[in-house]
């Protein structure tokens, strides 16, 4: 605000700048919707201070604590004018976009080009859905048009922007997406909490129009009239729908969202709605990978697989006595995170397999000596933290689970006995409530308590909320034997009994 003391002015630039991000994504299928700008006008909400990992954890810590409760988001970016001494132009944390701790980046209002701060957003935002620097021997490119400038993924100099994703960021954001890790990104805001001035023609619905597929020069939508932005007559939805086609709603139980992941769930039109249910998943805890693993926030994160994500095929854990051994020491190659000072947490002898990840290729298993004890040398960019660090939910123990960077009992991730209420057949969401199995439905199971939602949609692009989306409320759903019922999960609202259709 110092550097923009027009209230306005600040106002006007944040919106180009999100405006930008978001065209920055879009080839990529992300859409990046700005519901709310917040702008400290009468001193900061904590010191920010000239280091940007001391930055981002008081940043992220706020966020949680205060801003969350009261504006529920999916990721937050904060701009700041302050200047940073131990990165370029900003810092985040790497694959966080769902999480309620780590979900966010800080960046230096660093140029007057709006193009060059959208572009170091762009890259912080990035990190956060899981994209690594396009670093030497990955054979990155960007577009052809834009390959003089450099790609957005590049290591940040905070000279040359990047104006495009490279093949490699792509690669990236889907191995994220397949993997679950953005969950929350599929449930569309209401029209009334976008940001900035409504128009039709920008392909976001905003209150008053029917639809919005874009400029008419390019829509290509039959159900939509462009220059007005409503339904064509006989129209009940848009192409873009995922519970439509042909104009007309899809019927109920027509499957919009397949699993992504073992530790998904798939939803179903209700019938009522062109869009499909939020997403849900399997409730945390819930075991995976043949029981090696548990679900947590809808994926199934195994030690093996994290390593083979860094380093290729094959790869997998160094042995647990040379884990213990390198993440006990507290330093740069073996921690269980750092301080906002930037110093490293030794691991408690209990929780050096939720620390710093210790691998090894797979042409070293199984072939070290018993008294040879190194880890391989990850991944690691300054402008990143959490980059190599064990995914929350990893097992690390008989009916252990890393949390915090602890190791916990499996009962810290709440209530596990939904599973009786299922009757056998169903199996539990995050909100606690049975996902029946095909052929099983209400009503002689736990009851349901949540009214079904018609929030949520799966586009042709993912919906990528920046700063606050009210969570819609999911299906509850809960199982007992229906006749007739063999191909459709059943969805129902509070109060009533479930039909076929």
């Amino acid at each position: 605000f110092q550097n923009y003391p027009d209230l306005q002015r600040v106002r006007t630039r944040t919106l180009e700048i999100a405006n930008q991000v978001d065209a920055f994504f879009q080839p990529l299928g992300l859409r990046v919707a700005l519901l709310a700008v917040e702008v400290w006008s009468e001193g900061d909400r904590f010191t920010v201070g000239s280091s940007a990992r001391a930055a981002l954890e008081r940043f992220l810590r706020w966020r949680q604590e205060e801003l969350l409760p009261r504006l529920p988001h999916d990721n937050a970016q904060l701009l700041t004018g302050a200047r940073f001494d131990d990165v370029s132009v900003g810092m985040s944390a790497q694959a966080s976009i769902c999480s309620p701790a780590r979900s966010g980046g800080v960046s230096m209002d660093h140029s007057v080009s709006v193009l060059v701060v959208a572009s170091t957003m762009a890259h912080q935002l990035g990190h956060n859905l899981g994209m690594r620097h396009d670093g030497a021997g990955r054979f990155c490119n960007c577009s052809d048009l834009q390959q003089d400038r450099g790609c957005i993924m590049a290591s940040p100099t905070g000279l040359t922007p990047g104006l495009s994703f490279s093949n490699c960021s792509r690669q990236d954001l889907e191995r994220s997406l397949w993997q679950g890790q953005g969950w929350c990104l599929s449930n569309v805001p209401e029209p009334q909490r976008l940001a900035g001035s409504p128009y039709c023609g920008n392909r976001f619905l905003e209150p008053g129009e029917g639809c919005d597929c874009g400029l008419s020069v390019e829509c290509t939508d039959p159900c939509c009239n462009s220059s007005a932005c409503q339904l064509m007559p006989g129209a009940e939805c848009t192409t873009g729908d995922a519970c439509c086609q042909d104009c007309q709603l899809h019927r109920a139980g027509h499957p919009c969202r397949e699993p992504l992941g073992e530790c998904d769930l798939p939803e179903f039109c209700d019938g009522v709605s062109p869009h499909c249910p939020p997403d849900t998943f399997l409730q945390d805890g819930q075991p995976c990978a043949g029981g090696q693993a548990v679900c947590y926030g809808g994926t199934c994160a195994t030690y093996e697989g994290q390593c083979q994500q860094l380093l290729g095929p094959g790869a997998g854990p160094v042995s647990s006595s040379c884990m213990s051994s390198l993440n006990m020491k507290g330093d740069e190659h073996g921690h269980c995170g750092q301080l906002p000072n930037g110093s490293y947490i030794a691991c408690a002898q209990r929780d050096t397999g939720c620390g710093m990840l210790q691998c090894q290729h797979g042409s070293t298993r199984g072939h070290r000596s018993e008294g040879s004890c190194q880890g391989t040398l990850l991944p690691r960019d300054e402008d990143v933290s959490d980059a190599a660090m064990v995914l929350p939910g990893t097992a690390c123990g008989p009916g252990k689970v890393c949390l915090q960077r602890r190791c916990q009992d499996v009962s810290v991730l709440g209530d596990l006995q939904c599973q009786s209420k299922c009757h056998g057949h169903g199996v539990c969401n995050n909100h606690g409530h049975c996902h029946c199995e095909q052929g099983w439905a209400p009503p002689t199971s736990g009851g349901a308590d949540m009214p079904l939602s018609a929030g949520g949609s799966t586009l042709p692009t993912t919906l990528l909320l920046i700063a606050l989306l009210g969570l819609a409320l999911v299906l509850a759903l809960c199982c007992a034997r229906r006749t007739g019922l063999h191909k459709r999960l059943c969805q129902l609202s509070k109060g009533t009994s479930c039909q076929y259709r």
